[in-house]
Parts: C-alpha cells; structure tokens; sequence
C-alpha cells in the first residue's frame, strides 16, 4: 500500500489533521529554546513562555518546581485529545505503550519485593486493570501482556532476589521492542512502519550497549531480554558480538536489516562513545528528521505521528532545560543534551 493510501481511508483522517494543522503552529522552534536558555531568573523563563501554550500552565514561579506534573499535564492533554479524535488510536498508542510496560515493571516489582509501586504513568491502560492482568483475568488486552507475566512467573524461583528487578527489566524491555515490531503495521503507511522498525533497532542498541557498559551478567542479559526474540533477529546476532569490535560485522548486520548508509555511519560512530547521550541524542535527531516530510502531507495518519513525534521531543526539551534551571545546571551541559525541533 502506498504512503497516501486509498482516498477513503485518508478523507478519515481529515478533522484530526486540520487540528494538527493548528497545533504544529503552536510548537516551540529551536530559537524558543535558545531564548530559554540564555535566561537564568525564573521570571524571565516565565516571560519567555507568555506568547506559547505554556502560559496556561507556568501562571507563576512556583510552578517550575511543580515542571514534570505540569509538562505531563500539557503533552497527555494533547496526545488524548488526538487519540480520540484519530479514526485508528494505533498512531497514538505508539507513544503510550513504553509507560504501559513501564507501570507493569514496577507493579511486577512491588508484587515480588513488597516495594512501592511509584508513580502510575499515562498510558492506555488503567490502573485499577494492573491487578487483573497480573491475575490473568483481562482478555481485551494485546497478548504481549499476559505472555511477560506469565514468562516471569514461570521463572521467579529460579532466580536470586538480587537479580530480580533487572530480570524483570529485561523481560518487559524485550516484550516492549517486540510489540513495537507490530502496534503500528494496520496503518498500512510506509513511512510509520519504517520509522517504528528503526525506532525499535535503535532502542534495542540503546538497551543492550547499556546493559554491556553496566558491565550486566550477559547471560542473564542473554536469558532474559534476547530469549523471546525470534532466532534469526538481529539482536540474536549482535549479542555474538559483546565487545562491539568489529566493525566489519556491525557493518554486516547492518545491511541485513536495511540500515541506510546515514544511519549505519550515525550508528557505528556513536555505538563506542562512553558517553551514553550522545547515542540517545544523535539517534533522537534521526528519527525525527524521518518524519519531517510528513508535514507537507494533507491529512492522514502520518501527519498526527509526526506532529505526536514533534510534541514529545518538544515535551523533552522543555524538562531538560526547566530541570537544569531550577537546578542551576550550566548551560553548555543542557545544550549538549537538547534534540533538534520538529519545526
């Protein structure tokens, strides 16, 4: 199927995109950010956000101590809003699974150590639901679910207390990479499907380079993380090649699984640096600018990711540097650390 899709389908998509239309007008553009960094009093940064939808939010000083809650606040607003006005919620829960994972991590956690659950985070499942997918009584949800818990359950008393919440780490890590793999392939829109098969293959990398710099048991890394994969993934491959030596066999495996040339060298280049945000930064960029072509189409699911794409890169920025402001952390090091804007 082509990126434009049957005329129908797309003619769906039109409300949702007009909105979008709107609101990708309201992003904050890369000089927004370098505004907000070269201010340091806390009345300016709130002056700064007078003429974006931020006002509505950060009314006074106090509240860029309350920054997450409210960033939260404006990002979910929006993200729900699009997912109910999307004829297909799978564009939108692309960007709602990862927490969904992340809730379960920490009530499997709570459930086996008696640790506090911490915070619950938004995503398409409730809350009250946690219990009854760990009891296996909910039948609606993707089967992902049901299959971490039980392959852990399967596994708990064969495993030291110690090694248990990074088991549990890896076993919903590796779910999540997986789903991801599929939660996005009915839209039937190339540019989606490629974006999320790159996103998954550079999040994978993500994970197990720092698994391999925290020096982690690769067996239970191994074990855990890579065991539900199929044979022939690439993750399978790589584990092969732990001390990321050989660039010949990078390179290899690279082209087996479509990498273009841009992203091979951007991947080769950051996978060796000890520093881990410039793997994270560099790879944020790319996926990103994926996506950037996407705004010059009409209307159609591709123009509600993209803009879903921008708003989170936009909600990450705005942490780091309201995070660094209020703890006066100098300038040079949030730069660095800042992903490029959608507009």
């Amino acid at each position: 199927m082509s990126d434009m899709g049957n005329s129908v389908r797309h003619y769906d998509w039109c409300y949702v995109s007009g909105r979008v239309n709107v609101l990708e007008c309201c992003l904050l553009s890369s000089n927004f950010f370098e505004r907000l960094l070269s201010t340091d009093d806390f009345k300016d940064v709130l002056a700064n956000m007078n003429d974006t939808p931020l006002k509505a939010y950060f009314t006074h000083a106090k509240h860029l101590y309350e920054f997450e809650k409210l960033l939260d606040e404006y990002y979910y607003n929006r993200l729900y809003e699009m997912r109910s006005l999307s004829p297909d919620s799978a564009v939108c829960d692309f960007f709602l699974i990862r927490n969904d994972f992340i809730n379960l991590k920490q009530f499997a956690k709570s459930k086996v150590l008696g640790a506090g659950a911490g915070a619950f985070l938004w995503g398409t499942v409730s809350q009250d639901r946690l219990d009854d997918i760990w009891q296996d009584r909910v039948s609606i949800l993707p089967e992902i679910f049901k299959e971490s818990i039980s392959f852990f359950k399967s596994i708990i008393n064969r495993i030291s207390k110690e090694s248990i919440p990074f088991v549990i780490d890896m076993i919903f890590d590796g779910a999540y990479l997986r789903y991801m793999g599929s939660i996005c392939e009915g839209t039937g829109i190339n540019v989606i499907k490629t974006y999320v098969k790159t996103f998954q293959f550079i999040k994978g990398l993500e994970i197990m380079r720092r698994a391999m710099s925290l020096k982690i048991d690769m067996n239970l890394f191994n074990q855990y993380f890579i065991e539900k994969f199929d044979k022939g993934n690439v993750f399978y491959k790589l584990t092969k090649n732990t001390v990321w030596a050989s660039e010949n066999t990078l390179r290899k495996i690279f082209v087996e699984t479509h990498c273009n040339a841009s992203l091979q060298g951007l991947l080769l280049s950051n996978l060796s640096r000890n520093i881990s945000f410039q793997y994270e930064v560099a790879t944020d960029n790319y996926l990103l600018d994926m996506l950037r072509p996407v705004k010059y189409i009409p209307f159609g699911p591709e123009r509600v990711f993209g803009y879903l794409s921008g708003l989170a890169t936009e909600v990450f920025n705005l942490k780091l540097l309201l995070g660094g402001k209020v703890h006066r952390i100098e300038n040079n090091l949030l730069r660095e650390r800042l992903r490029r804007t959608y507009v």
